[in-house]
């Protein structure tokens, strides 16, 4: 049986759905959503929903503070959940590396962002 694991970013689409499809790539079933807060409409594009949740074994969230986002929005139960602290933001990154923040969007995310993804799941797997 496969273990089920929900990646989690804020929007949705990037952090997320880039675990999600590097996970799903290791034999695990995965599923991926968004929170949504820090925006000014705070609407994830691809939001989370509470039957992802429940469906899940693990749950991954992209950075720390979308932790008690999750908990506060969602019933965790006994869920395990993993807490990376992966940006995918230029401008944060640009700050301390003015190279990196310079490049396009797609550039910087394979540059940066699924490199630190990897890196950062990797001392959890595999999964029990």
């Amino acid at each position: 049986m496969k273990t089920n694991v929900l990646c989690v970013c804020r929007m949705g689409l990037n952090r997320s759905k880039y675990l999600a499809k590097y996970l799903r790539g290791r034999g695990y079933a995965t599923r991926y959503g968004g929170l949504g807060y820090g925006r000014i409409d705070k609407i994830a594009h691809n939001p989370l929903n509470q039957k992802d949740v429940d469906w899940s074994d693990i749950i991954i969230v992209a950075r720390k503070q979308l932790k008690e986002y999750l908990k506060k929005d969602f019933k965790i139960l006994k869920k395990k959940i993993i807490t990376l602290d992966v940006t995918d933001s230029r401008r944060l990154v640009g700050e301390k590396f003015p190279e990196l923040g310079k490049l396009g969007f797609e550039e910087f995310q394979k540059k940066w962002t699924y490199p630190k993804l990897r890196k950062a799941i990797k001392p959890y797997l595999p999964f029990k």
